[in-house]
């Protein structure tokens, strides 16, 4: 197997799981946090003696709420990430941040401690789609925390905007969108508001006390979007998100490549392929069982036959405007998504069309 160069820390803390979330987070755990992070630095070491790493080009703190540890445990917890492996000078490292936790001392031990590069939870600037989202955050607390951090020195930001939300019209998405870009990140990413199973929205839903999202309205709004980002100055990279040149994200384009990625945490998945064939494992999701089965936390795995390696890492560079080199043994999927106006192809390259992109899950559909 290729060695790993990209790593991914799940901190799986929340103040308060969102409506909408499916996501491995967990509120009213704070008080796991130093033994969390203890359990860390011991899986890391773990896995550090166990696979080959070379030197990293990527690191990225997801969640749940990872600006939620506080300032010691954030600054501890980046230094044994330094300390354990070696960390490229010019590597990406990212934190996921709420705006809510988002303050002086988090941002010092962040910067000091190599963060180079935030994603600050924004989702929207409407009160009544934050509301349907159930966000306990408001504008004001979203746009104070990127002013801080830019002033602060962090020089890449990037925002995470939803659309498609109940109760959202296109007029509101519109006044969003304007005033995420006028903040100046440097990247967007811009959801479409799903309803998973499980989930408190879901069920909302389901008994008729938010209603359902015109798909024509979904569509407008997703348009738009694509109008005001490219008038100001980003373009699409990736089905959902949006940078100005230079600021892409390289963690998510590994994944995107199908590139080697470790997953240190509570449900975190690890991606290992040696270029044919593949196999990807996960933790166990429980903090409180997560650190009680560290150092050795792995809760299953897979393994990827050629075929169905080759046909992930097709419909996963199927999602990047830039597309890729097609893997063989595609050629009818790759003949019908054609003739379907979703790709085009060029001198042996395959690209989603701007159809493609905005129908991805079609991609996807023919090639899995």
């Amino acid at each position: 197997m290729r060695p790993f160069k990209n790593l991914y820390i799940h901190v799986p803390f929340c103040k308060h799981k969102c409506g909408y979330c499916d996501f491995n987070a967990y509120a009213g755990m704070d008080r796991l946090m130093p033994d969390y992070v203890d359990a860390l630095e011991r899986e890391l070491m773990r896995a550090r003696e166990r696979f080959a790493f070379d030197q990293l080009e990527t690191v990225y703190l997801g969640g749940g709420t990872p600006s939620l540890l506080p300032a010691n445990l954030a600054a501890r917890l980046l230094a044994s990430i330094r300390s354990t492996f070696d960390v490229a000078p010019d590597a990406e490292v990212t934190l996921e941040a709420n705006p809510a936790s988002t303050d002086e001392a988090r941002l010092e031990a962040w910067l000091q401690g190599g963060v180079n590069r935030l994603s600050i939870g924004v989702q929207g600037f409407d009160p009544r789609a934050l509301a349907v989202l159930e966000r306990k955050t408001d504008a004001a607390q979203a746009t104070r925390a990127f002013q801080l951090a830019r002033a602060m020195g962090v020089g890449n930001i990037s925002v995470d905007l939803i659309y498609a939300v109940p109760y959202q019209n296109r007029e509101s998405w519109l006044d969003t969108l304007r005033r995420a870009i006028a903040l100046g990140p440097d990247h967007v990413s811009t959801y479409c508001l799903s309803f998973e199973e499980g989930t408190l929205l879901y069920r909302r839903r389901a008994e008729g006390r938010v209603p359902e999202v015109d798909p024509d309205l979904q569509w407008d709004q997703l348009d738009a979007a694509c109008v005001e980002m490219e008038a100001a100055g980003f373009h699409r990279y990736e089905v959902s998100n949006w940078s100005r040149p230079g600021f892409e994200s390289r963690h998510n384009q590994a994944y995107w490549r199908c590139r080697p990625v470790y997953g240190a945490g509570a449900g975190a998945h690890s991606y290992a392929t040696d270029g044919v064939s593949a196999s990807r494992w996960w933790n166990v999701a429980g903090p409180k069982e997560y650190i009680a089965a560290v150092p050795e936390p792995r809760a299953d795995g897979e393994e990827l036959a050629p075929r169905k390696a080759a046909a992930e890492s097709l419909m996963l560079g199927l999602r990047t405007v830039e597309g890729m080199s097609p893997p063989s043994g595609f050629d009818a999927e790759l003949g019908q998504l054609t003739e379907a106006g979703l790709i085009h192809c060029l001198g042996g390259h395959v690209a989603p069309t701007r159809r493609g992109l905005d129908l991805h899950n079609q991609i996807a559909l023919a090639v899995l």
